[in-house]
């Protein structure tokens, strides 16, 4: 359970300055276990349609929020350049200068009855960009961007467009599958359809080696297991 982590974290944490990552690790598996405890029992599809229709960006960002109470200023869907010049981030912790993006994945159904990921590559790429421009100008341990979905689809990349191109079973971008490294290719070539989750590397920090970034610092935490309901990847 996402609990036996907490405990063993809290004694190391206990004494230090903690960095982001930190507070958001304890964080982010107390939600996990909330919904573990709401959810677990309900079949796939009873979760699925929780997923799409129940919850939203802001349920998510409050929860993560929460632990700082009135530290806390959210800014969820205000308008802004996505760049390194952007005003506004989803969670502000003034007091601590952390400033937190989060995104939840989700599907949405079209007129014709097919799902598709809520949203376009191009709005998890500007968060990954602006995190890896505040990284370089030494804002390690005070910015982070979340991933947080429901573990109610077979493949990660039913909720995110992991593909070189449009289609049921596109190949998969080697571009995009740099940002997941708790993803493990099944076959090559890798289709989208072939990615599944390695849970060996959850609850463990994992680099995330970019194409064309040799000295980016950009570091990941993947975490659930098979049985949770709710699955995160913290960036930092």
């Amino acid at each position: 359970m996402a609990r036996n982590y907490i405990k063993e974290w809290s004694g190391i944490f206990m004494g230090l300055n903690p960095t982001i990552d930190q507070y958001l690790l304890s964080t982010c598996l107390f939600i996990i276990d909330e919904f573990d405890e709401q959810y677990r029992d309900l079949e796939r599809t009873q979760l699925k349609k929780i997923a799409d229709e129940k919850f939203n960006e802001m349920d998510i960002c409050v929860r993560v929020g929460y632990p700082f109470k009135q530290m806390a200023h959210y800014t969820v869907g205000d308008s802004g350049n996505r760049t390194k010049s952007k005003v506004n981030n989803d969670i502000d912790i003034d007091s601590k200068d952390f400033k937190i993006e989060v995104k939840y994945l989700k599907n949405w159904r079209s007129a014709s009855g097919t799902s598709s990921a809520s949203k376009n590559w191009i709005v998890y790429q500007e968060d990954f960009d602006w995190l890896l421009q505040e990284i370089s100008e030494g804002k390690k341990g005070k910015r982070a961007f979340i991933i947080g979905w429901f573990n109610c689809v077979e493949r990660f990349s039913q909720l995110i467009q992991l593909g070189e191109g449009n289609g049921s079973k596109p190949l998969a971008s080697e571009r995009k599958l740099c940002y997941f490294p708790f993803l493990r290719k099944m076959t090559v070539p890798t289709y989208t359809t072939d990615l599944v989750y390695n849970y060996n590397s959850a609850y463990k920090p994992l680099p995330v080696n970019l194409i064309g970034e040799a000295d980016q610092e950009l570091d990941c935490y993947f975490l659930g297991n098979e049985k949770d309901v709710f699955h995160f990847a913290i960036y930092f």
